[in-house]
């Protein structure tokens, strides 16, 4: 068969893959998180007044009541409340962490994480940290042969071998330190309900205890139930709180990309399957910030994309594999969306944040490092359309060895073809 063009147009690749919820554009909201970001900066302490509110509105270019709701929720995220009388304003509820680090465990809270994940997440790490340590020295593909019998035993994955000691000066290593740090902050808060309620409304609204029991319901749910709107009559009945208290839980999950609120009546919360863009955009400003390069973070991609296609592989269903082999076969080169759907279908069967957001958060970055770049090349695309179907076929016979090294022979034809990026 005759070659045929294949092109990447990186700056559509990147807005498929930053999902934005429409509800968090709000001038409330953007004005909340300047404010909390910067009683984290000025280090404001318990109690210390930030502003009175004629301050902060002129300060902020605020109208009155764009600030109230902004107040409103701040205090449901447990930072600051407004204090009457002569020497009231917006007072500081309790210290604000607003490291990348910090923001990125309170989002994996939300998340649910459960200890499984945790567990299998440090594993992966783990695995990437010793590949991509290695990886610049390995000319015989000890690396590849060592993954692949990883692979190949009964339940890979679940050996947390040793606790690697990242390193802040380079830069792939400080990047995983974030999430490392996330996930040990989150594995660390045995008490999760009182945590969850001090940093969601504290002692002044059951807003942080609703969150938390309504996050940990969301986490609960198996695949097929995420897919159905949850009502608030069910969610009110569910949580043994007020309605009131249930659209305030509901609100902030929706501020954090956990959810979509319907509104109306009978309304209730639609569970986004994928990783807000604020959650995103914090991670690959941290990857700028830190110089992350494309010979750094290529490595770090390819191998926890590649453990993520098996454990795709190791809990899809047959109805899992049919969806996949029909996106598959509806993919085309010159159509982002085509090939963005297939990779969010991969990321919702892994049914772990911490690997779907680092392997979501690298591509993201990737496509941002390329801008509005359009990669085109002529290559074989039957060829790979059918090693893409074997590669499928040889995840759904559980033979991931196989799997593993179709899938890297497909990812260097395209590279070979574009040669970029």
């Amino acid at each position: 068969m005759r070659d045929m063009k294949i092109c990447f147009d990186w700056g559509a690749i990147h807005k498929g893959l930053v999902c934005e919820p429409k509800s968090r554009a709000t001038a409330a909201l953007l004005c909340a998180e300047q404010i909390r970001d910067e009683i984290g900066r000025r280090g404001y302490s318990a109690h210390q007044l930030v502003g009175k509110a004629p301050d902060i509105c002129k300060q902020f270019g605020l109208g009155r009541e764009t600030f109230l709701e902004a107040a409103r929720l701040l205090e449901n995220w447990g930072v600051a409340r407004m204090r009457r009388g002569a020497q009231g304003g917006l007072i500081v509820v309790k210290n604000v962490q607003t490291t990348p680090t910090a923001k990125l465990a309170r989002y994996f809270q939300l998340r649910g994480l459960s200890k499984a994940q945790v567990h299998e997440a440090r594993t992966i790490l783990n695995l990437a940290i010793r590949y991509c340590r290695d990886w610049p020295v390995d000319q015989s593909g000890s690396l590849d042969r060592e993954f692949r019998y990883c692979i190949g035993m009964r339940n890979p994955f679940t050996d947390q071998n040793a606790n690697y000691k990242l390193r802040s000066e380079i830069p792939w290593e400080n990047c995983l330190q974030i999430f490392v740090g996330a996930i040990d902050t989150v594995d660390a808060c045995t008490e999760g309900l009182a945590e969850t309620a001090a940093v969601y409304g504290g002692s002044h609204s059951l807003a942080g205890y609703a969150v938390h029991l309504l996050a940990g319901e969301i986490a609960s749910l198996d695949r097929e139930e995420r897919h159905h709107t949850r009502s608030e009559a069910s969610i009110t009945a569910n949580l043994g709180v007020s309605r009131q208290v249930t659209r305030q839980a509901m609100r902030i999950l929706q501020d954090e990309g956990i959810v979509q609120c319907r509104l109306g009546r009978s309304g209730g919360v639609d569970i986004l399957p994928e990783h807000p863009a604020h959650v995103i955009r914090l991670l690959n400003a941290s990857y700028r910030k830190a110089g992350l390069t494309r010979a750094e973070f290529f490595p770090l991609l390819s191998i926890i994309g590649r453990a993520n296609r098996i454990l795709c592989g190791m809990r899809a269903s047959e109805r899992d594999f049919n969806d996949m082999t029909r996106l598959t076969a509806e993919q085309k080169f010159d159509e982002p969306v085509t090939q963005i759907k297939r990779i969010k279908l991969d990321w919702e069967i892994i049914d772990n944040p911490v690997l779907s957001l680092l392997e979501q958060s690298l591509a993201t970055y990737r496509a941002s490092l390329a801008g509005e770049t359009v990669s085109t090349g002529f290559g074989n695309l039957q060829l790979i359309a059918d090693r893409t179907l074997d590669q499928l076929n040889a995840l759904r016979a559980r033979n991931f060895a196989l799997a593993d090294s179709l899938g890297q022979h497909i990812d260097a034809e395209i590279a070979v073809i574009t040669d970029t990026f």
